[in-house]
């Protein structure tokens, strides 16, 4: 019982020094509005302003956790960065680029006329119309009518797919393509560019591997694509393409203008939107110039896990064999296995048929449109940019800076503890006064002989009359007490013995 009671002293004890040193940390801090809820000055009896202020203070305090935990959660999502190493590299020993070509108009109006007399569905020359116009609908994830649903539903059955039709209806390379020159040498355009599809549509590429063909006109033995040099650089030196843009039969297009888009990136990457590079129009030269960069990852990236980082070294192996591996390939796998996971479905302008073998799902419709458009890439950052953040939203919450973090733990680490020995001591003090009744001597503690000259004369008396006398190890108060009999008459004997 006496164990638990000192415990639970001891508890309170605790409890009352860190809400103490909590009151010195408020009346001493340099965060803004912690000093008006302290309990010096002014504000000590105003009660009501010391609520208002301690309201702002647990407001600001909520915004910095808030505020901070998602700075983290966007940190841990992806801490990576690429960097480049350099910019100063021999041109015969970079591979030449891959240049892919792809209409603005994604729906060839002839063609898709011809498609709509020649299938048989049962529906409406507009119903047809209306659908296949609809198709680029499935590049840009715009939103479509609820008729569209049902119609794509009814093709469905039919055995008719969105894939099927998209392919069909869409510029062939022959009608863009009417002369190309490699090093100024004419060669027939068939030799140079294949059919390919990518995220703007199906397009046209030169020097790129055969993942990106579509299913249909791929061939069942895949080669991989040798890599092309060349010694020297301009115009003599690359790919020189005549082309037809094919106003007359313009229907459905993504921007507002005529033309042929551009896409410079390497022969093993899946093209995105930052290889975009120009578009050519009517009637006009349009020179497009490569600056190659040599790109790599820091070494001290290894250190971090793979399922952080997102991408392996190429030492390490890819996830699949489906795509090469390079980093604008990884990132599209990753994209494609997260849309896999959400909708159930590939995108059908950034499909691998490789991948989606894999993956085991279908190619999106018009249907799975709404699910495509929540989908969005989170930003990286790095550690430097995380203290920043950090810092940044405690000062504008708090008003703090790395002086309060020192402050906070003098205040918290070091005064509860000075707190609490004071506590104690008053605590002891005030309980030893308390067990001593009036009129009654406290215990001290004598040693076994008495300092010499303890018992002269004029000391003896000084204490028998109750005065103030300071000796080097004895010191008696100007309140009068009752010595107890024992020690008195010893007194007295000492007295006689000396007289």
């Amino acid at each position: 019982m006496v164990y638990l009671r000192t415990v639970i002293e001891s508890l309170r004890l605790a409890s009352l020094a860190i809400v103490q040193a909590f009151w010195i940390f408020c009346e001493n801090s340099s965060l803004h509005g912690l000093r008006y809820i302290g309990r010096s000055g002014a504000s000590r009896a105003n009660y009501l302003l010391r609520l208002v202020w301690g309201l702002f203070s647990l407001v600001g305090l909520g915004f910095t956790l808030m505020l901070t935990l998602s700075a983290w959660e966007q940190f841990r999502s992806n801490p990576t960065l690429t960097t480049i190493e350099t910019t100063t590299f021999p041109v015969s020993m970079i591979p030449f680029p891959s240049v892919t070509l792809c209409n603005i108009n994604k729906i060839h109006s002839g063609k898709a006329k011809e498609l709509s007399n020649r299938i048989e569905l049962g529906l409406s020359d507009n119903d047809t119309q209306d659908l296949l116009y609809a198709l680029p609908r499935l590049n840009d994830y715009r939103p479509v009518a609820e008729r569209m649903l049902r119609i794509e539903n009814f093709l469905r059955a039919k055995g008719y797919d969105t894939e099927r039709l998209a392919f069909e209806v869409a510029p062939t390379c022959e009608s863009m393509l009417v002369h190309c020159f490699w090093l100024m040498q004419p060669v027939p355009c068939s030799k140079l560019f294949r059919r390919t599809k990518m995220y703007a549509g199906y397009c046209c590429s030169f020097n790129v591997d055969s993942f990106l063909e579509p299913a249909s006109t791929r061939s069942k033995e895949r080669s991989p694509t040798k890599n092309i040099y060349v010694t020297g650089i301009g115009k003599g030196e690359g790919l020189s393409v005549l082309l037809d843009i094919g106003e007359a039969y313009y229907t459905a297009s993504n921007r507002f203008t005529y033309g042929i888009e551009v896409f410079v990136h390497q022969s093993f990457d899946f093209p995105d939107a930052s290889d975009y590079t120009a578009i050519v129009q009517r009637g006009m030269e349009t020179d497009v110039s490569a600056l190659p960069v040599i790109v790599s990852a820091s070494p001290a990236l290894r250190d971090v896990p793979l399922n952080i980082r997102g991408c392996a070294f190429s030492d390490e192996g890819n996830m699949t064999e489906a795509l090469p591996y390079t980093f604008s390939n990884c990132m599209i796998e990753c994209e494609q296995r997260y849309i896999a996971k959400i909708c159930k479905c590939i995108p059908l302008f950034k499909q691998v048929v490789e991948l989606q073998a894999i993956l085991q799902v279908p190619i999106c419709g018009f249907h799975d449109l709404p699910c495509l458009t929540d989908y969005r890439r989170e930003p990286f950052l790095t550690w430097k940019t995380l203290v920043a953040t950090f810092g940044g939203i405690f000062g504008l919450c708090m008003g703090g800076s790395i002086l309060s973090l020192v402050e906070m733990l003098y205040h918290f680490g070091i005064t509860p503890f000075v707190v609490y020995s004071e506590l104690r001591k008053k605590i002891l003090t005030t309980a030893v006064a308390a067990a001593t009744p009036n009129g009654a001597v406290a215990p001290l503690d004598y040693p076994r002989r008495p300092p010499i000259g303890y018992f002269r004369r004029s000391k003896v008396m000084a204490r028998e009359m109750g005065s103030s006398v300071r000796t080097g190890w004895w010191e008696t108060t100007d309140q009068k007490r009752t010595l107890s009999q024992r020690w008195k008459q010893r007194y007295i004997d000492e007295f006689n013995m000396m007289a």
